[in-house]
């Protein structure tokens, strides 16, 4: 059998996070944030480890084929606010251009949903932030130029000085 040459893996499937209410995060993802709902699964027994855990598992189409995912696992305790800064954890999803990142301001403002934003990143990101019902934080984006290999060497630079702190 031959050895594949390994890369860095092609594309994301899927990013999970937990929820305590898969109905209101159904409702936010295909109606807020305009996401095909792919599916939802029920088991008793998680496949990966055998542990016998009752969860439900949604799924939430993203444009290119990739999705989000939401774990609802029975009896689990919502813990609350953890010590990492809410705008820490985040995923970052790309929009085309500026008149959408506008559009979906206008949208998230008639939906009630509360918007920060449209923030300048370094004259290379232009984001909008807000939080789905779980407290995840959504950044969509628009990539205004792509990173360069000037990029690269002043971020290895960035990445020595702070560890030399």
């Amino acid at each position: 059998m031959a050895t594949a040459a390994l890369r860095a893996p092609r594309s994301l499937n899927h990013i999970a996070y937990p929820t305590w209410n898969s109905q209101a995060t159904h409702d936010f993802y295909t109606e807020v944030l305009k996401c095909e709902f792919l599916t939802a699964i029920q088991l008793d027994v998680v496949p990966s480890s055998g542990a016998r855990t009752p969860y439900l598992h949604t799924f939430f189409g993203l444009h290119d084929g990739s999705a989000i995912a939401f774990f609802e696992v029975e009896g689990l305790p919502d813990p609350g606010p953890d010590s990492v800064p809410s705008w820490v954890r985040h995923i970052a999803l790309n929009v085309d251009s500026m008149e959408e990142l506008h559009a979906w301001q206008a949208h998230f403002k008639a939906k009630g949903v509360e918007s920060v934003g449209i923030v300048d990143h370094d004259g290379v990101w232009e984001s909008l932030y807000i939080f789905d019902p779980n407290g995840v934080r959504i950044e969509l984006t628009l990539q205004t130029r792509p990173l360069t290999e000037d990029d690269a060497r002043q971020g290895a630079e960035t990445l020595r000085t702070w560890n030399a702190r």
